[in-house]
């Protein structure tokens, strides 16, 4: 057993934050989930050992959508052409990075891209891989590194038809064998700390055929289908011009709609789209930041959607962060949220968990939860309350102010030390980052 005495519990949503008190944790070899939380309880727990005290104790943050092979891209220093558009930046940019990727490059930049999102107070974080020169085997690699760091997440390969249709083939078939994989897994009694989810790039680089594909793996593993959408105005005008439908009605057509679909970004969708994703019950991933970088737009129709999380695309995986940028963003666009709506959105990462993770309920801090949670050391200058948490989320607490974090009763980061080699990583990231430059510019 774990205890943390004297803390105030946070919940993000509906926003809670309690008056100072004890939680006991089951450690993972017991559990890994929340026992009791009240007053005065290292009496009842005489044998608990001490996690913390004081402060904050909040649940592990979610990233909703990320590219964990761009982690090896911050300072890239390969000879990168000007562009002046998004097609362009993903011709000169990330499809030569993403070609020039073999194991050991991504080997480094799973591990890299996880333990940064755990410094940061996340615990689950949602992949969106693509390595065409390196597709078989390519999501055990990710996945040992979510086991290395200790966090939870969802994983697919992004298929696409850039790399010619038997490209496209083994994309999906990546898919479905690591679906198996855990599928087995379940069945034979393990617990895997992560699940599948059916990968597809981007439309406008999927015909007919790739979809079709996508969809029948959506069906024979029972997953749900993750994929880029109008993140960019081409990729719809692209869908009208060439099938004459829009790109949600187009996914409609192959099936791909569901409760446990994944749609990035959305800027670009029509009101008429927006409804048959809430129809659908689909999830859309916001990534404000990326958004920015890209200067492809604002999504004006994120207050219509019903379930709308945060990601980051591949630009950390920093989720308090993150939370600012979209609300300020939001605020810039003239949108009528708040930082409370965003507080919403943010929780909701833990809804899509749930969906892929039947049976785990996730985002309390209360008895049988998963004890994946956040100890902040957080002093504000000003009252914490239920009514201001949102507030303080957006104006003052920051990763900074992440301490201690754990998984599944396990620490991840302990009083700011990692319990994995995070020195060790970063330079092997130095080493794996320097060659990839070089590949993509020789490749």
């Amino acid at each position: 057993m774990l205890i943390f005495e004297n803390v105030r519990v946070i919940t993000w949503n509906p926003a809670a934050v309690s008056e100072p008190r004890d939680v006991v944790l089951r450690e993972a070899a017991e559990g890994g989930t929340v026992a009791e939380a009240g007053a005065n309880l290292k009496a009842k727990y005489p044998a608990a050992r001490a996690a913390g005290s004081g402060g904050y104790l909040s649940p592990g943050l979610v990233c909703s959508h990320t590219h964990l092979y761009s982690a090896l891209a911050r300072g890239i220093l390969a000879n990168i052409r000007p562009s002046k558009d998004f097609g362009q930046i993903l011709a000169h940019l990330w499809w030569r990075l993403d070609r020039a990727i073999d194991e050991p490059i991504l080997r480094a930049s799973a591990r890299a891209g996880l333990a940064d999102a755990a410094a940061c107070g996340v615990t689950s974080v949602v992949d969106h891989h693509a390595s065409p020169g390196f597709i078989d085997g390519s999501l055990d690699v990710i996945r040992a590194a979510y086991d290395e760091i200790g966090l939870r997440g969802l994983v697919c390969y992004e298929t696409t038809d850039r790399n010619g249709l038997e490209g496209a083939r083994v994309g999906v078939r990546e898919n479905e064998r690591f679906a198996r994989v855990l599928d087995a897994e379940r069945k034979a009694g393990k617990a895997p700390r992560v699940e599948a989810a059916i990968g597809g790039h981007a439309l406008f680089t999927m015909g007919d055929e790739t979809l079709e594909l996508s969809a029948q793996a959506v069906r024979s593993t029972g997953r749900g289908f993750h994929v880029h959408a109008a993140e960019d105005r081409y990729d719809a005008s692209d869908s009208r011009h060439r099938y004459g439908a829009d790109l949600v009605e187009r996914m409609e057509k192959f099936g791909l709609l569901g409760p446990k679909t994944i749609v990035g970004h959305g800027l670009w969708l029509s009101p008429s789209e927006v409804e048959l994703l809430n129809e659908r019950d689909c999830f859309l991933a916001h990534n404000a930041r990326s958004n920015m970088n890209n200067a492809v737009g604002y999504a004006s129709l994120l207050p219509g959607l019903k379930n709308p999380v945060l990601g980051t695309d591949g630009m950390g995986a920093d989720m308090a962060e993150e939370f600012k940028f979209a609300y300020f963003r939001h605020r810039e666009a003239g949108g009528p949220w708040w930082p409370g709506d965003f507080l919403g959105v943010l929780d909701r990462g833990n809804r899509l968990m749930e969906r892929y993770m039947a049976g785990t309920r996730f985002g309390r801090v209360e008895p049988g939860y998963p004890a994946d949670l956040v100890h902040w050391d957080y002093d504000p200058p000003t009252p914490l309350s239920a009514e201001n948490l949102a507030g303080h989320l957006a104006f003052g607490l920051s990763s900074r102010s992440v301490r201690t974090v754990l998984s599944d009763g396990a620490f991840v980061v302990r009083d700011r030390a990692p319990a994995f080699d995070a020195a060790g990583i970063a330079a092997d990231g130095r080493v794996q980052a320097a060659r990839l430059w070089k590949r993509m510019d020789t490749l």
